[in-house]
């Protein structure tokens, strides 16, 4: 009926909506984003390269498009009403998307196919990725990879902003944002102990938490999640943990040193499979009773993704899920490294 106040309703939402839309621009979303960062209008300013004054008028240009106080004055500085952090939220996923389709355009006038940024925060995942570039990059030559570096929280930021493709890590809480999705790609691993190949352990049959205990160890880098399993691992076992040794989360630090002396260290049992591999140390006979959690595959899901980047994605989680990649593992590069030359030392 064409006099129904409901279609009426309806209509006028929609007509007021694209009002809104039209005079909205890029510029409004990109000082509500800063704001929402920065607190302060000298803060947005010098990130937008503008004057405070010009920050001051642009906030009330947007309030009066939008109707509605987008922010109140505190004691912090200048904090967003809950308008105001929904229009953020939807601001950065609306400019990640532009930054997207600019790539794009840039990419056909350059000649290229795109770019794929990805992060990993387990060397679990390494063997599967490693042979998951080469083939991509073989099949897909102009496509630039890149392995971007960071912390957890870091790289989960970057996933939010569109900056960074794909991250692969143990999955976490703080992997737990509305925009981002993940997928399985390494199952929960058993966590395990390793030690230098000629260790005097390796000989005893009977082993006890106090005598680990008391041993020089490798030592997970402090906030490390190995480190925390360890702790929890033997707090279980009404043992003090280990403090004797040297702290390092690095694998290739690790197979050295274990080459120079009796150490112990503790890792997931598929990095503990590559260092036995490469002939730098052997799995103790000891249950930890303890368990890493599976290995994701995480993105933003609210983000159109890079064509590239996709193609990445599901080939890396159509090999995970058909498992064929646990057939090809190979020594880690540092770990075999180490071996070699220790060889050629001799």
């Amino acid at each position: 009926m064409p006099n129904d106040p409901l279609s009426l309703s309806v209509a006028d939402a929609r007509d007021a909506a694209h009002a809104l839309l039209g005079r909205l621009k890029l510029r409004h979303l990109r000082l509500v984003l800063a704001l929402s960062e920065a607190h302060t209008a000298a803060a947005v300013a010098e990130r937008l390269h503008v004057s405070p004054a010009a920050v001051s008028k642009a906030l009330g240009e947007i309030e009066d498009i939008v109707g509605t106080p987008l922010y109140v004055r505190g004691r912090r500085g200048l904090v967003l009403t809950e308008p105001g952090r929904e229009m953020a939220a939807h601001a950065m996923v609306l400019l990640a998307q532009f930054e997207r389709l600019a790539e794009s355009l840039h990419a056909v006038r350059a000649g290229s196919q795109g770019e794929v940024r990805i992060a990993f925060r387990t060397i679990s995942v390494q063997p599967l990725l490693a042979q998951a570039m080469t083939d991509f990059h073989r099949d897909n030559p102009r496509v630039e990879i890149s392995v971007v570096e960071g912390g957890i929280g870091e790289m989960t930021e970057q996933l939010v902003d569109g900056s960074l493709d794909l991250l692969f890590a143990y999955d976490d809480p703080r992997l737990s944002r509305r925009a981002l999705r993940t997928a399985p790609v390494v199952p929960a691993q058993k966590v395990v102990v390793v030690a230098s190949r000629d260790h005097p352990l390796l000989s005893r049959r009977k082993l006890t938490a106090q005598a680990l205990s008391s041993e020089r160890w490798c030592i997970p880098a402090a906030g490390s999640r190995m480190l925390h399993l360890l702790y929890t691992a033997f707090h279980g076992f009404g043992v003090a943990p280990p403090t004797s040794g040297i702290r390092t989360s690095d694998v290739a630090a690790t197979a050295s040193l274990m080459q120079t002396g009796h150490y112990l260290g503790v890792f997931p049992e598929r990095i503990a499979a590559q260092l036995c591999e490469a002939k730098v140390a052997r799995i103790l006979r000891f249950d930890l009773c303890s368990h890493v959690e599976p290995v994701v595959a995480v993105w933003n899901g609210e983000v159109t993704p890079r064509p590239a980047a996709q193609r990445f994605r599901e080939l890396v989680v159509d090999r995970a899920n058909l498992g064929t990649w646990r057939h090809e593992d190979v020594p880690l590069l540092g770990a075999r490294a180490v071996a070699a030359a220790s060889i050629v030392d001799r």
